[in-house]
């Protein structure tokens, strides 16, 4: 589907924006409907092209996304999912009023614009409408994109550090997924003796722990059977590819859900972990699908580089570990909130 790209002159606001994109009710609608927490304020923007200008009057009468308020004291809007100079995440909000102005964008991030790109009021920025992805094959991760490991991998560590005496909270594990820096390491006091050998031997204490509190706490994130059913009648491969042994996938199997996945590749089929490229080829080569003909999705910015390193699309997911913003500053090709999201983003790539 060709692109359909808006060029607009940066201008300077009101300040209606920063009251608006801080109610509650439209925090939560970003979220849920555009996988957007809205950084306070609008980014405005002034179309000079009289044929764009035309263009959006038209975009606006066929497609958007309502943003619906609570009641009638409040103003109704659309929104119209965006990337912004090819690369950040975001989307258009066109208030419902009368007298709104026609050469008028005002656009939400989940970052501050201007500082990112280094803009100034008179600079120009553009806008590309999200169209469905044309794909062939969507791989998925798992941890936190499908089921909710969070609980799961807090109490195997917390059982592991135990006798050490040290609190092991989910913010620390939402930590390490989102980072993967060192991580038995860094919780271990830097006085500790035979640093590394304490370090692998907690690590391997938790992973005995692991398949016990997955059974116990891991949860399949809701309505992922009608979602899998859904990429199904689009005539779309499935895939799993997860940086976690196999034991992840436990939850899955109790569902009957891992044969609707026509390859699944773990840890224990590669050499080198995430933003590492191998996971992810090694799956499509599996799915024989082009790089540039699927789509990963997954919770994490270690997901979005190793897209960029494999040469696939990525789609980032609020579900998991990853905060927003830093997803977003990742440049990932949509963001959304839930793996519900993805049916309506992506369709079928026919061979010509």
């Amino acid at each position: 589907m060709k692109a359909t790209i808006f060029s607009g002159e940066i201008r300077n606001g009101q300040g209606k924006g920063v009251h608006f994109t801080q109610l509650d009710w439209v925090r939560h609608q970003c979220q849920e409907k555009l996988g957007i927490e809205p950084y306070p304020g609008t980014f405005n923007l002034i179309l000079k092209n009289s044929e764009e200008i035309i263009r959006w009057k038209k975009l606006r009468k066929k497609t958007g996304i309502s943003i619906t308020p609570p009641d009638s004291q409040h103003c109704a809007a659309h929104s119209y999912p965006v990337r912004i100079n090819s690369f950040l995440p975001g989307a258009i909000i066109y208030p419902n009023v009368s007298d709104y102005p026609e050469d008028k964008l005002e656009i939400i991030s989940s970052i501050h614009l201007r500082q990112t790109f280094s803009l100034t009021d008179g600079d120009i920025v553009q806008i590309e409408i999200n169209h469905p992805l044309e794909i062939q094959a969507v791989v998925f991760d798992i941890d936190g994109t499908l089921i909710d490991t969070l609980e799961a991998y807090r109490i195997c560590t917390e059982k592991a550090f135990a006798p050490l005496k040290i609190p092991i909270t989910t913010n620390i594990i939402r930590h390490y997924f989102a980072t993967h820096q060192p991580f038995w390491e860094s919780l271990l006091p830097t006085d500790t003796s035979n640093h590394i050998l304490a370090a692998a031997d907690l690590e391997t204490k938790a992973l005995q722990y692991f398949p016990d509190a997955l059974r116990k706490y891991g949860q399949i994130i809701p309505s992922l059977s009608q979602t899998i059913a859904k990429l199904c009648s689009k005539g779309l491969k499935l895939g799993i590819f997860t940086g976690s042994t196999s034991e992840v996938l436990e939850p899955l199997k109790k569902q009957n859900l891992l044969s609707y996945f026509h390859a699944i590749t773990t840890a224990e089929d590669i050499n080198h972990h995430k933003p590492h490229p191998e996971g992810l080829q090694h799956c499509l080569r599996q799915l024989k699908v082009e790089p540039t003909e699927a789509v990963y999705v997954g919770d994490t910015t270690m997901d979005i580089q190793a897209c960029r390193a494999a040469g696939t699309k990525s789609i980032a997911v609020l579900s998991g570990a990853g905060d927003c913003s830093k997803l977003a500053a990742e440049g990932p090709d949509r963001i959304i909130h839930s793996h519900r999201n993805i049916p309506a983003i992506v369709s079928r790539k026919y061979e010509k």
